[in-house]
């Protein structure tokens, strides 16, 4: 069997972006169930082919060894990227049903799945389904970010409540018990980096799992130190008008940031269709 450099697991976000961040690409692969990832564009969804895979279902990982068990192999790579995420099956059927949630107000169980269910809200407006929006407009990204949402949200004609009616579940670690603590270069050991959804951070987003990701590779091969986080998001009405989100809050860094207008819708279009064309890889967006 070959001999892998570096297995990373899980081909969503996180894992695609650690792949493209490795600069000699020989002995790397990952490991996923699927052949294609998708992403999650604020109007319709982009399948991405996963690049170098290995069509297998994780069944036990190592973190020390590092070693990993699938359904069919066992391996014993030289470094281990992490980036399985968390199960959002709960969510998905969660959002499966919205035609419980007309005249109804959403929350979420965690706060900082916020984001998620106010796109979702803004998608089931768009399709005549009026649900409302019961939350504290993401507060956790700062006190601009928490005014302008709320602003925005009533400018999309979104009905506002204190009170939920119903609310989004929290999704939960896959393969590991517990999330995973990691230090300033996203390491959980000198063999083995962990990003995405799998982190015990407070906040989550595909944006910052890519450049997770892309950090990464780039820093196993020797070029990037010390990752800054930032959560940086598009919301999008549909209607023509978006607001975008830039924040270190949660990270104690101070920066906190939203601005509305048509030009944020534009921008998600934008978006969906760059990482349709790239295969998922955020390339110079990374550095913006």
């Amino acid at each position: 069997m070959e001999k892998y450099s570096v297995l990373i697991l899980g081909g969503g976000y996180g894992g695609i972006n650690a792949y493209y961040g490795i600069r000699d690409k020989r002995h790397v692969a990952i490991i996923d169930s699927k052949r294609d990832s998708v992403y999650h564009g604020k109007s319709r969804d982009i399948r991405m082919k996963v690049p170098a895979p290995i069509i297998e279902n994780i069944k036990k990982v190592d973190i020390e060894e590092p070693y990993v068990q699938t359904d069919r192999h066992e391996y014993y790579p030289e470094k281990l990227v992490i980036s399985t995420g968390c199960n959002r099956e709960s969510q998905i059927e969660f959002m499966s049903k919205s035609h419980l949630y007309n005249n109804m107000y959403l929350g979420s169980k965690n706060e900082y799945d916020d984001y998620i269910l106010i796109q979702y809200i803004l998608k089931l407006n768009k399709a005549g389904i009026r649900a409302g929006y019961s939350g504290n407009f993401l507060s956790f990204l700062g006190k601009e970010v928490e005014t302008k949402v709320r602003k925005f949200l009533e400018i999309s004609g979104v009905p506002l409540s204190p009170e939920p009616d119903f609310l989004l579940p929290e999704c939960s670690p896959n393969i590991f018990e517990n999330y995973i603590n990691v230090d300033k270069n996203l390491m959980v050991n000198e063999n083995t980096y962990a990003i995405g959804d799998v982190l015990d951070w407070s906040a989550k987003c595909g944006e910052l799992s890519m450049r997770q990701g892309a950090f990464a590779g780039r820093h196993m091969s020797g070029k990037v130190h010390d990752f800054k986080p930032v959560f940086i998001t598009i919301l999008d009405n549909l209607k023509g008008t978006g607001i975008r989100i830039k924040s270190t809050e949660p990270w104690n860094s101070g920066i906190a940031s939203a601005h509305i207008g048509g030009e944020y819708s534009l921008m998600a279009g934008f978006l969906m269709r760059y990482y349709g064309f790239r295969n998922g890889n955020m390339g110079i967006l990374q550095y913006f």
